[in-house]
This record gives C-alpha cells, structure tokens and sequence, in this order.
C-alpha cells in the first residue's frame, strides 16, 4: 500500500546485499499487545530471516526515526496498532519514518466482539485502510489471522516474513543478467510481437481491478515460449504496463535457486514458480503459453469459490511453490485456483481467453 513514488525510487535492478539493508522494530506503547507481537510475530519472523539471509534487526524507541540510508533500504515493523482509531500523533509518527525513507510495515490489531466475530466498524478497513496507507506511505499488512485468546484480529509471523522480504531483498532467487546479444535481440522481438497482448491486459487490469493493494505490487504475467519466457518485471503496474515492463528469461536451475535473464529490471518475484508450473505442465500434458497471478479484493478473500482455495498457504517466489500450484490444477482439474489469502493463478493460452475467464467467474454479468 505504499505509494508509486517512493515505491519506484528504489532500484529494482538488481538483488540487495546484505550490507544495503537495515531492519528495526517499533513496539506501539499504547497497545496491550505489544510484548505478545514482540514474542509471537516479530522475533519468530526474523529469526527465520535471518537463519535464511543473515538479516538481523533491532529495537527503536517509539518517536525515533533512524538515520537515512544512502543507496540502501531500511524496514521497519511496526505495532501492533488499530488503523481504524490511529490518533494524529501516531500517524503522524510513521509518515515521518516514511519521510526518512523507511519502508515501514504494520501490524495489525482489530479487536473482536465477545463472541469472536469483527466488529460492526471492520468493515472499514476496505477503503479507509489503503487510503490511510497511501497518505502515510506506510503498508499494513492484510490481517487474516484470528486470536481468539487475545480477542483479535491480527497477524501471524509468516505475514511479516514474507513482507519483510517483498520490501527488501525483493526477490528469493539468485539472479543473472544475461550478457549475450542474441538474448537482447529475442527479448526485443518478444516486446514487439506482445506489445498487443500487454496492452490489452493492461486494459483488463484497469476495467476490472485486478489487484488488492495496488497494481504494481499485486501479480505478475508470464508469456511462455519453446525454451525461453517472456516475464513481467518487479514493480510493474499491469494497470499501465507496457511489453518494455517485460524480461526474457532464458534458463533456471531448481537446485541452485537461480536464474538467467534479460531486460532493465529484475524479473518478477513470483517468475520460480512459473516457470516450474509451465514446465511441469509441458511434461504432463501441454505446456500453458500465458500465466497470469492476480488479486481480486472479492474473491481473494471471500465466500465464492471455496472449492478452489488451496488448503493452506503458499509461499511464493520459491520453485517449490511451482510444484505446489501444479498439484492445485491437477487435483481441482482446473485451469485456476485461489491461493489462500493471497491471490488467484490462471493458465491459458491466449489474452481472450483470459479476458473471458475473467467475465465469466470474476465478474460475472459485466
């Protein structure tokens, strides 16, 4: 829910190190929750981190706002807190960080009424969420998870795993930029013969709202091809994309988590499990020539198509998850699915087709 400008000031072309990161903790003084979310949600979330990447973080006294990284990225957790009743100070307190550049992420407790259901005013947090984010420029991370020993509505230490990741090493995979000319020359070929087919999912994105948050931080588009993919880049807004928001990739390796691409920017976060999911797919049967990952702030989250949400949560970014979401088709015998509280995956062949998909079962009767 962070706001275009800042979003795209950082540099997507290439993997953050180590040394370029910075990690901080806010605890809010005024929340009875405070020391659980430390235990439960925060240290739980870095411990993995850091057992994975080397990141460690710290504490930072509430009204503190750190030092200014120059070419590099600092995070900040934050909370937990209500953003339906956050006083003027305490907004004013996290659009300062944001103001230092901090990209500062937020948990979330909403309370429950005494028989464990939201509260009448939750209903809210639709719309008065994603603005208040945008005039702060901070992001509240979705709170799917319900404490019923504590009364709330909140989220879990996976929730801020995964977001911590998404807002700074950005991507789980090794990456390497091709250098070879005739990698160059395709993936320009590839732009000229796609620029139709993004444009008109573009066009798709923008007539029906195909994303939660906001559309360059929700989903991502692969053009599969004999040998090689054609992917969207990190930080592409498929409300406004254009074929040159688009990489090639030219090889993976599963084992080594890696790689090889071509283009301006990193390709796509979720560009492993793609390209896991195609090639299965290409091995049992025929191989889709278009996956699309996209939100969609009904059906993402709510009581249609149950039947096709996937048992439990997915990580994405990782090519085991490509395993996972070929297993989803194969036993729903279908050509999409709904990853729980996250997103939904569509396999095809075509642009139309996609469009007619989403006229069919996401917006029925447009």
């Amino acid at each position: 829910m962070t706001s275009t400008g800042s979003l795209l000031a950082y540099d997507y072309r290439y993997k953050r190190n180590l040394a370029e990161l910075r990690y901080f903790y806010v605890l809010n003084p005024s929340s009875p929750h405070g020391a659980w979310a430390l235990r439960e949600i925060i240290q739980p979330a870095f411990r993995a981190l850091h057992a994975e990447y080397g990141v460690t973080i710290e504490p930072l006294a509430y009204g503190d706002v750190p030092e200014h990284l120059p070419g590099g990225v600092t995070y900040v957790i934050y909370g937990p807190t209500n953003p339906l009743t956050m006083p003027v100070e305490e907004q004013g307190y996290l659009a300062a960080l944001a103001a230092a550049g901090a990209r500062t992420n937020v948990i979330s407790a909403y309370p429950l009424t005494e028989t464990h259901e939201d509260q009448p005013d939750y209903v809210r947090a639709g719309t008065w969420v994603p603005d208040l984010c945008d005039l702060l420029d901070i992001n509240a991370i979705f709170p799917d998870h319900l404490d019923l020993s504590r009364g709330i509505r909140t989220n879990t230490w996976q929730d801020v795993h995964v977001n911590a990741i998404g807002e700074t090493i950005r991507v789980k995979y090794q990456p390497t930029e091709s250098a070879d000319r005739g990698d160059r020359a395709v993936l320009e070929r590839l732009r000229h013969e796609h620029s139709q087919d993004v444009a008109e999912l573009a066009r798709v994105h923008r007539e029906h709202h195909l994303w939660q948050r906001k559309p360059y931080t929700d989903g991502s588009i692969m053009f599969t091809h004999d040998g090689y993919w054609f992917a969207s880049q990190t930080v592409t807004d498929k409300s406004r994309m254009t074929a040159g928001d688009f990489d090639l990739i030219t090889s993976f390796d599963e084992g080594a988590a890696s790689l090889t691409y071509a283009g301006s920017r990193l390709p796509s976060s979720d560009a492993p499990e793609f390209l896991m999911l195609s090639s299965l797919l290409s091995m049992h049967g025929r191989r889709p020539r278009l996956i699309v990952h996209f939100h969609h702030r009904e059906l993402t989250r709510g009581a249609r198509y149950r039947d096709l949400v996937t048992d439990a949560r997915i990580e994405g970014g990782r090519f085991a998850a490509g395993r996972l979401y070929f297993r989803e088709l194969r036993q729903k015998q279908t050509d999409w699915f709904i990853i729980r509280e996250h997103g939904m995956v569509w396999t095809g062949d075509s642009v139309a087709e996609f469009e007619e998909y989403v006229h069919r079962v996401v917006t029925p009767g447009a």
